[in-house]
């Protein structure tokens, strides 16, 4: 502090620090008022979460042992990170809407990012976020991929949970989440993933292009195995594997521009029909599309990206669609989202997004949200009905984001 000469400056030298020693006290005496926080201080959650949650499954790329699952309130107009769970080394992740439990399927090593590994479901509590236990899951051999939407699910009735093991062998895991303990393995050869069938068992699509339905008893042990024919041509119209699931009907676009149909109501899947989406033609009074600009020539567009399609509680498909005329970057994303009809297959609306996304999800209830991840890892909320854009949601809440999972 600058030192002033003189008599009258000693004065003021006296004024000015006894000002400074009554600010402190002052300071002291106010902050001295508050109330002690109690240590540790947590909120919790409702253990009904509101349709604007969704679960944003974060792999982490720089660091991937501490991955995590953000549960975030995207309709809340400031309060978005609501908790988060981890979920290591390329970790899965599923809700249950029977029971207040969170499920994650990861991977852990006694040293860090070597040693011996252990494969574990932790389960989680949805009011509090702690963990309530974990059941080890046997042989090191659960799928480290990108979030894959059948490579973690449960049964129609929540009691088993099905994990996609590859070594490179594929096999199936199958987990008694009630008495919480391993029922068995499931062979699978040449095939990928377990799409939960309502009859009991799961469904995996197969490489020679068919699909194959396992199905279990009451004990979640395997009593039969039955496989479709070929379906699906995967050199000329590969199919992407990550359908939007509609009523137990499982829509998969394709690269070329189609929907193909699997139905998973009954004990065993049924393949339904493959059909081209197609935008109407106006000049033959074709409806007209909300928030689309009128084109003499419109753009080819086919869908592109990681987590690429969603549905509404309406029964209305939302597609990731991109201005291309390859197939080659059919995972690159794109800034348009279709909205499609699957009971008439037209294009209702086309929403234009912000710039390109990757992952889009639509959240549940009468009014929902579109929400797009951005290349910056913010999220973009709009309106699905219209379109209409409501916020940003930055922040570094997510670091590398493989899935965004609406609680529906």
């Amino acid at each position: 502090m600058r030192r002033f000469e003189g008599k009258g400056a000693m004065n003021l030298n006296r004024f000015v620090l006894g000002a400074i020693a009554c600010a402190g006290f002052a300071a002291t005496s106010a902050f001295a008022e508050l109330p002690v926080e109690p240590t540790p201080a947590s909120r919790t959650l409702p253990a009904e979460y509101p349709d604007s949650f969704v679960f944003l499954v974060d792999g982490n790329f720089w660091g991937i042992e501490s991955g995590k699952v953000v549960i975030a309130d995207v309709g809340h107009e400031w309060d978005h990170h609501r908790g988060a769970v981890g979920s290591a080394q390329f970790g899965y992740f599923a809700a249950a809407k029977t029971r207040p439990e969170l499920y994650v399927v990861e991977t852990f090593y006694d040293r860090g990012h070597r040693g011996k590994r252990t494969d574990v479901i932790t389960i989680y509590d949805k009011a509090t976020l702690n963990p309530t236990g974990e059941i080890v899951l046997p042989g090191g051999k659960r799928a480290q991929t990108l979030t894959e939407q059948g490579a973690f699910q449960l049964s129609s009735d929540e009691r088993y949970a099905y994990v996609f093991n590859f070594t490179p062998a594929s096999s199936v895991t199958v987990v008694d989440l009630e008495k919480r303990k391993i029922v068995g393995d499931v062979d699978i050869p040449g095939c990928v993933h377990a799409f939960a069938l309502k009859g009991g068992g799961f469904a995996s699509l197969c490489g020679n292009g068919g699909v194959v339905s396992t199905k279990l008893d009451e004990n979640g042990k395997q009593v039969g195995q039955t496989m479709s024919a070929p379906f699906n041509d995967i050199d000329n119209e590969p199919m992407f594997t990550r359908p939007a699931i509609i009523g137990g009907v499982g829509y998969f676009p394709t690269y070329h521009g189609k929907i193909q149909e699997i139905d998973f109501n009954g004990d065993e899947a049924v393949v339904g029909e493959s059909w081209p989406i197609v935008l109407p033609d106006a000049a033959e009074g074709g409806k007209r599309l909300f928030g689309l600009m009128k084109a003499k020539k419109p753009e080819h567009r086919l869908p592109s990206g990681w987590q690429l399609i969603s549905s509404d509680d309406a029964g209305r498909i939302y597609l990731l669609m991109r201005a291309t005329e390859t197939i080659d970057d059919h995972d690159t994303g794109g800034d348009e989202v279709w909205v499609i009809d699957p009971k008439s297959r037209n294009v209702i609306d086309r929403i234009k997004l912000r710039g390109d996304s990757q992952l889009i999800e639509v959240t549940a209830g009468e009014d929902p949200y579109l929400v797009a991840l951005n290349m910056d890892m913010s999220l973009d909320v709009l309106k699905a009905s219209n379109g209409e854009f409501v916020r940003r949601i930055g922040g570094q809440m997510v670091m590398s984001p493989f899935a965004i999972v609406g609680n529906k």
